[in-house]
């Protein structure tokens, strides 16, 4: 058994968690209840199939015979969970678009991007289209 097929099990066990647990757990009704649209949890449920779908075929079509990480690329991973765990603990604080644009320059600096275009992509224009998808067009409030 590959890493690669132990990854993919865990992103799929993972995307059942979310939705046997987190999802019913901390996802709210909207104010519409039961027939709201959209659902408040039909993002996250999305994202909870993603996880099982791309896990499961992970583990049924991986070809790679890839090796365990090496320490300084786990030392990064490690990084970037604690940056993103210091967002989450920050952004009910701060509110959601300082928040965005600090994570994703760590994010940036972290991967090395360096390209102009990807920089304001990922930095400028991922974070607003967030905010403005959920808080304009959907009418659903971020922290």
């Amino acid at each position: 058994m590959t890493v690669d097929r132990i990854l993919g099990g865990g992103f799929a066990l993972f995307g059942l968690f979310l939705f046997a647990y987190a999802i019913p757990s901390f996802v709210k009704p909207g104010v519409g209840g039961l027939f709201d649209f959209p659902n408040p949890s039909l993002f996250p449920k999305i994202a909870a199939g993603m996880f099982v779908l791309f896990g499961v075929m992970q583990m049924a079509f991986v070809r790679s015979d890839a090796e365990i990480p090496r320490l300084t690329a786990f030392l990064m991973f490690l990084l970037a969970a604690g940056i993103t765990l210091a967002a989450m603990l920050l952004i009910t604080k701060l509110g959601y678009l300082p928040v965005a644009f600090a994570l994703m320059v760590a994010v940036c600096l972290i991967t090395g991007e360096r390209r102009p275009a990807w920089l304001g992509l990922v930095i400028v224009l991922l974070p607003l289209g967030t905010w403005l998808l959920f808080e304009q067009v959907l009418g659903r409030p971020l922290p």
